[in-house]
C-alpha cells in the first residue's frame, strides 16, 4: 500500500512538474497582446522591419486601432557622426492595422 501511495504521489508531481514546464507566459508587454489590441508590440516591429528599409531607425506607438511607425531622425555632432537621442524629431513613414497588419506606407513632402 505505501508502494502505490509512493506512486500516486510520484506521477501527481511528475504530471504538475510537465504542465508547470510547458505553459509559458509573455516575458513583458513587449511580447504579450495587451487588452483591446490584436497584435503585440513584437509583431509589429517584425512587420515594419520587414517593410522599412535595413539600419532605419524606428519605433512603433499605438493609437485608435491603428500602429503608427515613427522614423526616428539622426542629429550630426560637430564631428559630423550621426547621434539617435532618445527625445531626437520624428515623422510618421508607416501605418499599421491593428485589427489585420495591413500596411499604408506615409508619403511625406
Amino acid at each position: 500500500m505505501k508502494k502505490l501511495y509512493t506512486l500516486i504521489i510520484g506521477f501527481s508531481l511528475a504530471v504538475f512538474v510537465a504542465i508547470g514546464c510547458t505553459k509559458q507566459s509573455a516575458v513583458n508587454e513587449y511580447d504579450s497582446v495587451l487588452p483591446g489590441r490584436h497584435m503585440s508590440e513584437h509583431q509589429v516591429v517584425d512587420i515594419a522591419g520587414r517593410a522599412l528599409p535595413v539600419g532605419l531607425p524606428f519605433r512603433c506607438e499605438f493609437t485608435n486601432g491603428v500602429w503608427e511607425t515613427l522614423e526616428i531622425q539622426k542629429e550630426k555632432s560637430a564631428d559630423g557622426k550621426a547621434i539617435i537621442r532618445p527625445n531626437s524629431a520624428t515623422r510618421v513613414v508607416l501605418r499599421i492595422r491593428d485589427i489585420d497588419g495591413t500596411i499604408e506606407h506615409v508619403k511625406t513632402p
